[in-house]
């Protein structure tokens, strides 16, 4: 598996940015409001986690249905989602090494 080439298929040059990406997107998603991404930690869960977020189950979907659109991959069910959306390093591990589909 070539890592520098799964980012440049997602259009990121490096995983911080991706992991960067990935908290935009989240934000934006989930209208999460007075929250930058550079105030999001990265390592702690940001579904019913401890971080800025706040984030529940129903913004899980929504952000399965992004993942879907932005990057090209899917959450199958939810087991992986649960292991995906540990903290935006595992997000950004699922979202590099996931098999892409049609978006």
């Amino acid at each position: 598996m070539d890592v520098n080439q799964d980012l440049k298929d997602l259009n990121v040059a490096s995983r911080e940015d991706l992991i960067f990406k990935l908290k935009e997107m989240i934000i934006k998603a989930c209208e999460v409001k007075d929250v930058k991404p550079e105030d999001v930690p990265t390592d702690v869960p940001f579904i019913n986690g401890p971080g800025p977020l706040k984030l529940d189950s129903l913004d899980a979907m929504e952000i399965a249905m992004e993942l879907r659109y932005q990057f090209g991959v899917e959450l199958k069910n939810a087991s992986t989602a649960a292991k995906a959306m540990q903290s935006f390093d595992t997000l950004a591990d699922f979202v590099i090494s996931a098999p892409k589909v049609k978006k």
